[in-house]
């Protein structure tokens, strides 16, 4: 049976095997890709762009896109026991099935149909208004207990990379991906002037400041006691084929997480939902 999309949600075909969803509304736009499962980009009106999509990101099946918020499923980094298996899991590379759509006054729900990875299965739900909610929904079907670890991999839009910072991470221990080694945050808000790719552990929410664009951005958490925060800085964007030269200027992954020693067991029939709301206010 054919889907019924309400008033402001079309479905185009951008490359061959690549659907995507536009969405309309009074307030703003957005689009999601079903290759991944994607979100790719959501603008309020009259505002810059909440989330970043490099201009040489690629839509294609077979290769991940750069941008917006990609799934990272059913683990995050490299797989723990085969070498040959896609970096950050096969979501981010099959395609999902849209289930539903529907609008009311203030914005859109959505609901997919992820993949499925060994006893595994994958759906989410996204909620489009004057804020951005993602939920990525893992039920384990089989008859063992199974390893999960996931990302929200999402790219916030910077007006530039200078002056940013990010709060909410004082003194919270995390493990340094490029050193191999674990630390602690300073006291003072983290600021980005190399590249840096950790995995913090804390609680609470996450506030990125962005002086550029006069904004804030609130990354609020549930199902996660992890946030990856990577910017491949100039050296490694420049080896990105991708990414322009300066893209990393103009983001900050804030990913909401279950990594490193955030991993899970999923129990049979266990399901765990990993939740993230992205809210922008006015810098004050």
């Amino acid at each position: 049976m054919s889907l019924t999309l309400p008033a402001g949600a079309t479905l185009s075909h951008a490359t061959p095997g690549v659907t995507l969803l536009t969405l309309a509304h009074e307030r703003f736009s957005a689009r999601l890709s079903l290759l991944g499962g994607q979100l790719l980009d959501y603008t309020r009106h009259g505002e810059p762009p909440l989330l970043y999509l490099s201009p040489r990101a690629v839509l294609q099946p077979g290769q991940a896109t750069r941008g917006g918020i990609p799934l990272c499923w059913p683990w995050f980094g490299a797989h723990p026991d085969d070498e040959a298996a896609p970096a950050h899991g096969v979501a981010r590379q099959q395609s999902w099935t849209l289930q539903a759509v529907t609008r009311d006054d203030s914005g859109f729900r959505l609901r997919l149909a992820g993949p499925r990875h060994g006893a595994l299965e994958a759906s989410l739900e996204l909620r489009l208004d004057d804020a951005v909610e993602v939920a990525l929904t893992t039920r384990n079907i089989g008859p063992a207990p199974a390893p999960l670890s996931a990302a929200l991999h999402t790219y916030l839009a910077v007006g530039e990379i200078d002056g940013v910072t990010l709060d909410g991470l004082a003194g919270a221990p995390y493990d340094d991906k490029l050193l191999g080694q674990a630390a602690h945050f300073a006291p003072e808000p983290l600021r980005f002037d190399r590249e840096i790719d950790r995995i913090a552990y804390h609680d609470g929410a996450l506030t990125l400041h962005d002086p550029a664009w006069q904004r804030s951005i609130t990354i609020s958490a549930d199902g996660s006691a992890s946030s990856v925060v990577w910017n491949p800085w100039s050296a490694k964007s420049a080896r990105l084929a991708d990414l322009p030269d300066d893209g990393y200027r103009h983001f900050v992954c804030v990913e909401t997480a279950n990594a490193g020693q955030d991993a899970r067991l999923l129990a049979p029939g266990a399901s765990h939902t990993l939740s993230t709301r992205l809210s922008v206010r006015p810098a004050t």
